[in-house]
Parts: structure tokens; C-alpha cells; sequence
């Protein structure tokens, strides 16, 4: 089982959550904010902290609820524990692919996302999608950046370098954080986007199973 789902905490380093807490708290975004996977909710319960009560931009998370044995339960304890309302949070339970399609069949726009959820390049890929949703000034945040997860940097550079209106505006650790500083002038995740994830999902899950297999041999 998932450490979080018995500490409840946020599966970011503290040094991760300090610069996304200070990020929220000076750019004080007003519109809607949205996160992608939140496994027990810790990451939430910071984010929302962020704000007064009586100006708090509504929160929408977006996660199938199947991380681990009884998640909304520990994801509704959570917030009640940190004295947040649970049922203040739109709540979908749905993959991000599937929520994606619904919301990009409504004029529904978010200021801020933090993508958190699979690392495996296709999710990481879906999950991008979401930055079409994204406010001209608005801010998405992307964990586990990091070497040891090609997936996520892989896609998230090829993103980039496709977008020349999103620019990083400051990282810790394996946080990132990117602005919108125009509209897009194309569609944020296209068929070549989807087809090139598609070509280095079995050789990145091959090689991270080698990798596996030569630790545990180290170890023994």
C-alpha cells in the first residue's frame, strides 16, 4: 500500500510543497483550480490552505479513485482533518482522458493545474491535454520532472518545444512550473504528440523493468 494512504500526507518533498505553496500565495490566481491525481489528498489540503476561506477559487480534482484500498474515504478524512469541507471540491472520479473530453465540451477554463498523477509517458501525455483548458496567464504545474521518471520529462520537453507561448517560470526539485503567456495557436496535444508517445511507452516500460531487476540485484 501506498505510504500516503496511512500518513495522509502529500507525496511531494517539502522543499516542493514550500515553493508551490509561495507560488500560489503571490499569484494569488482567482479563476478555478484544477488537480490532476491526489492520491490522499495532502497536496490539496496545502493548496487550498493557500487561500481565506472567502476568497478561495473553487478546486476541482480529477482522479479514478483507485490508487489504493478506500481512497475517497482517506481523501474525505484528510480534508476534514484540516478542517476543509470535501464536499467543497469537484470531485470526478474518471480517468483524465475521459474528464478531458468533458470539459473541453464546455467553456470551462482553470488558472492554475497541477498534473500529478502516472508517470508512464501516454497519461503524462493525456494529462497535458488539460493546458488547452488552461487561462492566458495561468500556471501548470507538473511533478516528478525528474530523471528518474523519462516518462514525464520526455513528454513534457517535447511539449515545450512544441509551445513556444508556455515558458518555465521556476522549479524545485522535480516541480515545474510553467506559464501561458498567449493563446496557442495550435492544439496543445495533436495526433503526432499522442502517435510519438505511443512509440516509447514499451520501450520506456522495458527499461524501466531491466532497470528493477539490475537493482534487486545489487541489493542481494
Amino acid at each position: 500500500m501506498r505510504r500516503c494512504a496511512t500518513t495522509l500526507e502529500s507525496e511531494m518533498s517539502e522543499e516542493e510543497l514550500t515553493f508551490l505553496v509561495e507560488l500560489l500565495r503571490n499569484e494569488q490566481l482567482t479563476g478555478p483550480h484544477l488537480e490532476i491525481g491526489t492520491a490522499a489528498g495532502g497536496t490539496l489540503c496545502q493548496m487550498m490552505k493557500c487561500f481565506d476561506k472567502d476568497v478561495r477559487p473553487s478546486f476541482v480534482v480529477v482522479d479514478r479513485m483507485s490508487y489504493f484500498p478506500d481512497q475517497q474515504g482517506a481523501f474525505r478524512s484528510n480534508l476534514k482533518s484540516h478542517n476543509l469541507d470535501p464536499d467543497s471540491v469537484d470531485l470526478r472520479i474518471n480517468t483524465s482522458q475521459a474528464a478531458f473530453v468533458e470539459s473541453s465540451r464546455s467553456t470551462e477554463k482553470f488558472d492554475f493545474i497541477l498534473i500529478d498523477a502516472s508517470h508512464k509517458i501516454l497519461a503524462v501525455m493525456a494529462d497535458l491535454r488539460w493546458a488547452r483548458q488552461l487561462n492566458v496567464g495561468g500556471i501548470v504545474c507538473l511533478h516528478d520532472y525528474a530523471d528518474k521518471f523519462p516518462g514525464v520529462v520526455l513528454a513534457v520537453d517535447r511539449f515545450l518545444a512544441s509551445h513556444p507561448e508556455y515558458e518555465k517560470i521556476g522549479s524545485s526539485g522535480s516541480l515545474l512550473a510553467i506559464r501561458k503567456t498567449r493563446p496557442s495557436r495550435h492544439r496543445e496535444v495533436t495526433p503526432f504528440d499522442r502517435l510519438y508517445s505511443y512509440a516509447l511507452f514499451v520501450p520506456l516500460l522495458v527499461q524501466r523493468k531491466l532497470a528493477k531487476r539490475q537493482n534487486r540485484q545489487k541489493a542481494a
